[in-house]
């Protein structure tokens, strides 16, 4: 298959003529190691936890008669305790990949003791979203066996629905300060945003929705975009970004996830993430055995045990189809950034200041190094928009 312009093949590409960060290129492939090293050891855990009888253990002693416990206190209990386990054997990958590593390259700045205490707020707030959801799953399958997978993936797109409309307002305010952008901000924005406009008849495509800046003690990397579907979209914005970075970088920055805005790339990412999700529940319902070992699974806490083990390998085998969906939207939305006045060269320019600031590599990767993904390489995102830009002109 002969690949298009738009999405090239990496071996086809040619050099992004940036300089290459030799730090980069030691930084990238341990961040594809250490999202190797967690799924693989998170699967492991969950298997032994399921097949090698902790599972059921845990459930008997729970509810040693094997009476039907889903709308009891047995549930909640269970799913608490699994969280908790699941949360202390995952603290010494996390503290290796998600802190030692990021200080080994001056990423995480704050000590260790402030990093643990936003771990565990983190935490905390993942086991109770964790143990409602399990909880609600049960309760279906008690009260509508027939129909539970339904009534869960109505449940699960209204939550992923919900929550993506209310993004901004579910920021952790533990982890990061939030705080409304100042009039001087929101006009330079604004400006920066708005000045292809004067050449476009459409010029609401280039309205800002409001801006919050948002900051951690530990956060040095350019970062940002527009979060929330609706009315309740934000722009939200680092302020290592508007304090440090250029004109040139933000307007490309600005566009681009104007870009993502226009052609409703939140609400089809939402929609994809569901959409797995869901057919990782109908494959994991032909997987899980009824019963197991003479204990009943069905409409008991059983089932979400092996749950963690079949979704969490069916959403591991999905990550290069979801990353290659994320590359596409990122074409489109650089595909705007051209469209609505935007050069090659001004795009080169913001990547290169991008890739420099939060350690991206520039050189061309094979395709092995990139499948996982959710961002084009920078090569391939450069590549794509001479070839867009030499047919935009050779049209016009």
């Amino acid at each position: 298959m002969t690949p298009t312009t738009e999405h090239p093949a990496v071996v086809e590409i040619a050099p992004a003529d940036l300089p290459v960060n030799d730090l980069a290129r030691s930084y990238q492939p341990r961040r594809v190691w250490a999202a190797a090293v967690s799924i693989g050891w998170n699967l492991l855990l969950a298997s032994l936890f399921v097949f090698g009888g902790a599972a059921a253990g845990l459930y008997r002693r729970l509810a040693p008669h094997d009476a039907a416990h889903a709308l009891s206190w047995v549930a909640p209990v269970y799913f608490a305790i699994l969280f908790a386990g699941y949360a202390l054997l995952n603290f010494p990958v996390e503290l290796w990949f998600g802190y030692l590593e990021e200080r080994q390259f001056g990423l995480a700045k704050d000590g260790v003791r402030a990093w643990a205490r936003d771990w565990l707020n983190g935490s905390m707030q993942h086991g109770v979203m964790f143990v409602i959801g399990a909880c609600l799953l049960l309760v279906f399958q008690v009260l509508a066996p027939g129909a539970w997978l339904l009534l869960m993936a109505g449940a699960l797109l209204a939550l992923f629905l919900v929550t993506t409309y209310l993004a901004a307002d579910l920021v952790p305010l533990g982890l990061f300060q939030l705080q409304k952008a100042d009039d001087a901000v929101v006009a330079r924005l604004t400006r920066l945003a708005s000045e292809p406009a004067k050449r476009e008849r459409n010029a609401r495509e280039f309205a800002l929705p409001p801006v919050v800046v948002y900051s951690h003690p530990s956060l040095r990397e350019f970062a940002g975009g527009i979060v929330g579907l609706g009315n309740r979209q934000v722009l939200l914005v680092s302020r290592s970004t508007l304090e440090l970075a250029s004109d040139a970088m933000l307007q490309f920055v600005l566009l681009h996830d104007l870009g993502h805005r226009r052609y409703h790339h939140n609400l089809l990412s939402v929609l994809a993430g569901w959409a797995w999700v869901v057919m990782g529940l109908v494959v994991s319902h032909e997987l899980i055995p009824p019963r197991w070992h003479g204990t009943a699974v069905f409409g008991s806490p059983l089932y979400v045990a092996f749950l963690a083990v079949t979704l969490s390998a069916w959403m591991a085998l999905g990550e290069p189809a979801l990353a290659y969906f994320g590359r596409r939207l990122e074409y489109q939305a650089d595909r705007f950034y051209l469209r609505r006045g935007g050069t090659a060269a001004g795009m080169q320019a913001a990547l290169a200041e991008l890739a420099a600031r939060n350690l991206a590599r520039t050189e061309v990767m094979r395709r092995r190094e990139t499948i996982f993904h959710p961002l084009p390489s920078v090569a391939n995102r450069l590549h794509a928009a001479r070839e867009f830009e030499r047919r935009h002109t050779a049209g016009a």
